[in-house]
């Protein structure tokens, strides 16, 4: 996992062909299963995968109280490749600030396997970068966790 000019990097190879990597990526059925941040639980889904469409997450906390939206928008989109978006974070608290990232999501081959490798950028400091970073780590092992089973 790398951290320079304001952006987070973070990379992680599973044993799954690369459609399989990005199916768990963009399947909410899927992400539903592996994907939470923090603890909480993905309960809303909503992707529409092209150019200019929309996406939402919605999270929830132990008590199914609404703990995290994020919401962006398409800007590049080659299935089994790469996304590229915008992740706007709403945090009803203090952990994390409301911000505004643009995420890049590249899915390679890699023999029988696969890569994701994920960069997040535009953060407003280094202190910030930090709860992106452990989350990056425990979601992306938690996928692989998933993609194993």
């Amino acid at each position: 996992m790398e951290t320079t000019a304001l952006k987070l990097e973070a990379e992680k190879d599973f044993k799954v062909p690369v459609q399989e990597l990005y199916k768990a990526w963009v399947t909410p059925e899927d992400l539903k299963q592996w994907w939470k941040p923090s603890e909480n639980h993905l309960t809303t889904v909503e992707l529409d995968i092209k150019e200019g469409g929309k996406l939402k997450y919605e999270f929830a906390g132990k008590e199914d109280k609404t703990t995290l939206v994020i919401t962006g928008e398409y800007k590049e989109v080659n299935e089994n490749e790469k996304l590229v978006y915008s992740w706007n974070w709403d945090v009803p608290a203090d952990v994390i600030k409301p911000s505004e990232h643009v995420l890049t999501i590249e899915f390679k081959s890699e023999g029988d396997g696969s890569k994701i490798h994920v960069v997040q950028e535009n953060f407003e400091n280094e202190e910030s970068i930090t709860p992106h970073k452990e989350g990056w780590e425990k979601a992306l092992n938690d996928l692989q966790a998933y993609l194993n089973k």
